[in-house]
Order: C-alpha cells, then sequence, then structure tokens
C-alpha cells in the first residue's frame, strides 16, 4: 500500500487511509520515507545519461532561440504538398476506370437478360410437361 501510494496508484481510499495513518504511527512515516528514498535512488541516482547527440536532436525542434546570427541557414526538414482545391464541382474519374465500369454494366445487364430469358424457358418447359401428365392422366383414366 505504501509503495502504491509513494507512486500515486493508489485508490482514494487507501489514500486517505494513509493519510490518516501516518500521524499516529512513526514506524509508518519512516517506511513512507524509507520508500520514497528507494525510487529515487532507482529513478535518479542510478539513471544513466543518454548520449549528448540524442539530447541535442531530441530538443532541436524546441530550439526557439534566434541563434542564425552565426548558422548558416538550413532546409526544414519536412515536404510541403500544396492542395489546391479543385476548381470544378465534378469528380474526375480516369478514363480507363469509365470504359472498365462501363462493360462491367453491359455485361451485368447481358447475364440479367439471360437469366430472365432462361427462367422463362424454364417456366415453358415445365408448363408443357405439366399439360402433358395431366393428358397422360386424362388418357389412362378414359376407359377403351
Amino acid at each position: 500500500m505504501v509503495e502504491s501510494y509513494v507512486l500515486g496508484l493508489s485508490t482514494p481510499e487507501e489514500k486517505e487511509e494513509l493519510e490518516r495513518l501516518l500521524p499516529q504511527h512513526p514506524e509508518l512515516q519512516t517506511e513512507l520515507r524509507l520508500v520514497e528514498n528507494t525510487f529515487h535512488k532507482l529513478w535518479f541516482e542510478d539513471a544513466y545519461p543518454p548520449p549528448i547527440e540524442l539530447r541535442q536532436r531530441a530538443l532541436q525542434p524546441f530550439d526557439w532561440a534566434d541563434t542564425s546570427a552565426g548558422r548558416e541557414e538550413k532546409k526544414p526538414n519536412y515536404t510541403f504538398i500544396n492542395i489546391a482545391p479543385n476548381q470544378s464541382d465534378f469528380i474526375t474519374v480516369h478514363k480507363v476506370w469509365k470504359w472498365i465500369f462501363f462493360a462491367a454494366f453491359l455485361l451485368f445487364k447481358f447475364c440479367l437478360f439471360l437469366a430472365i430469358y432462361f427462367y422463362f424457358k424454364y417456366r415453358q418447359v415445365e408448363d408443357r410437361q405439366t399439360e402433358r401428365e395431366k393428358a397422360r392422366q386424362e388418357l389412362q383414366q378414359v376407359p377403351r
């Protein structure tokens, strides 16, 4: 609970309870100082500083001081792309895609026509078969 309090990870209830118990128990205060010192030692005293080049490179975008008097002018390391709005209100599509969409549309229409045509042919054949079956049944029922 003390470690989570020092790290700021304790819940509000735990924090309130620890702060209530600290004035009453001196050994808890000692433990809190010991944990704080341990974390301080781990974080700051045993830390290894990064290389100077890395620090300069990391802080370079934030160098706002006017130090250009003794330096040569550097070009920015980004590319600016000017996106001008299209003057017309129409969406343009490459001509190749227009022909592809047109061919696909015609192919769809052709397949739709074939599907309807064969559906009606199937229905005709089915109707003829039912008529022949009825005629056979009538012939079988007629006495000779």
